[in-house]
C-alpha cells in the first residue's frame, strides 16, 4: 500500500492516474469517421468490421499523429495529404476485417470519410464529409 501511495504521489495528475473526468471540457468541434460503399451508403460499422466508428476514429487519429509528428506538428494541423494518407492506412487495415457475408451484393469499393461538426454562436453546423480514402474490393 505504501508503494502505491508513493507511486501515485510521484505520478500526480497524469492519465490514467487522475480523478478528473476525461471529458471535463468540450471542444466546439467534433468529428466522426465512417465507411460507405461506392454509392455512399453508410455501412453499419460493428456489423461489417467488428468495431464501431469510435474505434475507427482512434485508429485514424493514431495514424494521423504519426504522420504529423514527422514535421513536429499537431494532428489538428494536418494537411489534406496527411489526412488522406492516414485514411488509406486505416481503410486498408479495416478492409481486411470485413465479416464474410456482411456486405451487400455488388459492393465494389469502400470509402472512408471524416465528417466535422462545429458549434458556432450556439448553433450546430457541419461540413461536407471529407473523403479520406477509397479502396476497391
Amino acid at each position: 500500500m505504501t508503494a502505491v501511495v508513493l507511486a501515485l504521489f510521484l505520478i500526480k495528475e497524469q492519465f490514467p492516474f487522475s480523478n478528473f473526468p476525461m471529458y471535463s471540457n468540450f471542444d466546439t468541434e467534433a468529428d466522426v469517421i465512417f465507411v460507405t460503399d461506392q454509392n455512399d451508403q453508410v455501412l453499419p460499422m460493428t456489423k461489417v468490421f467488428r468495431n464501431g466508428s469510435s474505434t475507427a476514429k482512434k485508429a485514424y487519429k493514431k495514424e494521423l499523429g504519426k504522420l504529423t509528428a514527422k514535421r513536429k506538428a499537431d494532428s489538428s494541423e494536418a494537411n489534406e495529404a496527411e489526412r488522406a494518407a492516414a485514411g488509406r492506412i486505416v481503410l486498408g487495415d479495416w478492409a481486411t476485417k470485413v465479416k464474410d457475408g456482411s456486405l451487400t451484393a455488388g459492393t465494389k469499393s469502400l470509402r472512408l470519410y471524416r465528417r466535422t461538426f462545429q458549434l458556432v454562436d450556439g448553433k450546430l453546423s457541419d461540413r461536407k464529409p471529407e473523403l479520406l480514402a477509397e479502396q476497391s474490393r
